[in-house]
């Protein structure tokens, strides 16, 4: 818990951290090669309009009273979920912070390989090594967050302006044959609702102690606002240079070089965020278990996927995220607002497993199975059942009080 109220000032380096992190560039690189350099309109729009959504809904958890909880996810998921699902949630949740500070090291170590001519392992080791430092002094680093987030601003700016697009990056009418369309637009949509859900499902971690909704939303605008922007970059970067590999394109004679150097720091703000949960995730497996060894069960095993270039599988990374994770998010959503309304107020009631687990597990198995769709598909079905799920209680409710 938090002694005093803070405001959203005290909670943005994380935030815009991850809104502008050199994945969001990568995220919208990838899609742009898959839509001859552009990315279409109407995948920008619902997917801005979908993370806002998951974001909001998650975080205000974190909120002071009466708005919220006033906690982190590690104190709310037991309050609401059933113990076995618990931990398989902050299992997954923490395996997934190590695979974002594989994506994110990966990438900023690839950069700094770029500039000095090392191998990719050194310059995942080079950068992985302070990165761990800073986590295991225990300081505060909000702050540092916040500078090294400017340098991943500096950098978007850099690519929107050396290596400009030959036209508009954005799309109103999306390319391609009208039946593949459709599929490729839902794993688009799939590569937004990924690039959000880690840090959607663990938002109270970054919104406990806000002061109410007011804060929440300005942390929502600086993570999806710039993000969206950078994906635009992103798409333009792969119409200007043919290609998704934002390292290797900067690293280019005709590129940008020193670029590499921004993309290096810019990735420490999202990596410390991901410790940051991570520690918290493992922490609920062995609590006793001192915090430097919590820092390098992340970073460790991290550090090895950084140095295979993890980021180089960005897109299927983020399926993989956005099929497991964003299911949770409606009925735990839909608890909150029952327990603010008055009902279930002791917390005794959980979460049922049924009504995220057969859209996580549809997600993924149609994610296994190739299907573009499996992402928003298991996020409606996960809504339908707690949609499904409040309307027959409220019957019930009824007829008992007939």
């Amino acid at each position: 818990m938090t002694a005093s109220a803070r405001t959203w000032r005290g909670a943005a380096g994380a935030w815009l951290g991850i809104g502008t992190a050199p994945g969001a560039l990568v995220l919208g690189a990838q899609i742009g090669e898959r839509h001859d350099g552009t990315l279409p309109l109407v995948v920008l729009v619902i997917g801005g309009v979908v993370m806002c959504a998951l974001l909001a809904a998650q975080g205000r958890r974190g909120l002071r009273p009466p708005a919220g909880e006033n906690a982190t996810l590690s104190e709310l998921s037991p309050r609401y979920l059933p113990p076995v699902t618990d931990r398989v949630v902050t299992g997954l949740l923490g395996l997934a912070m190590i695979g974002w500070f594989g994506f994110n090291v990966g990438l900023g170590g690839g950069a700094v390989a770029a500039l000095t001519g090392l191998p990719d392992v050194a310059g995942a080791l080079a950068l992985s090594v302070p990165i761990a430092a800073v986590l295991l002094s225990g300081g505060r680093w909000n702050g540092l967050a916040v500078v090294t987030t400017l340098t991943a601003i500096v950098l978007i700016a850099l690519v929107a302006l050396r290596l400009p697009p030959p036209a508009s990056p954005i799309s109103v009418v999306p390319s391609g044959a009208p039946r593949d369309v459709g599929a490729a637009l839902a794993v688009d949509l799939a590569g937004y609702i990924g690039y959000v859900s880690v840090f959607a499902v663990r938002a109270p971690d970054f919104t406990v102690g806000l002061r109410g909704r007011g804060d929440l939303w300005w942390c929502v605008g600086l993570l999806v606002g710039p993000a969206l922007a950078a994906s635009v970059v992103g798409a333009g970067l792969a119409a200007a240079s043919g290609s998704s590999d934002v390292v290797a394109v900067l690293a280019r004679p005709e590129g940008l070089p020193v670029a590499n150097l921004f993309v290096a720091v810019s990735v420490i703000a999202p990596t410390l965020s991901a410790v940051h949960s991570g520690v918290f995730a493992a922490r609920r497996f062995a609590a006793r278990l001192p915090y430097a060894a919590t820092v390098l069960v992340i970073a460790v095993p991290g550090t090895v996927l950084a140095s295979l270039r993890m980021d180089r599988l960005l897109l299927s990374w983020l399926t993989l995220l956005a099929a497991t994770l964003p299911a949770l998010i409606p009925p735990m959503t839909a608890e909150a607002v029952r327990r603010r309304r008055g009902g279930h107020r002791d917390g005794r009631r959980r979460v049922s497993t049924w009504l995220w687990a057969p859209g996580a597990g549809l997600a993924l198995t149609l994610t296994l199975a190739g299907y573009a769709a499996a992402a928003p598909a298991g996020l409606a079905l996960s809504l339908l059942a707690t949609v499904a799920h409040g309307a027959f209680g409220a019957f019930r409710a009824e007829q008992r009080a007939r």
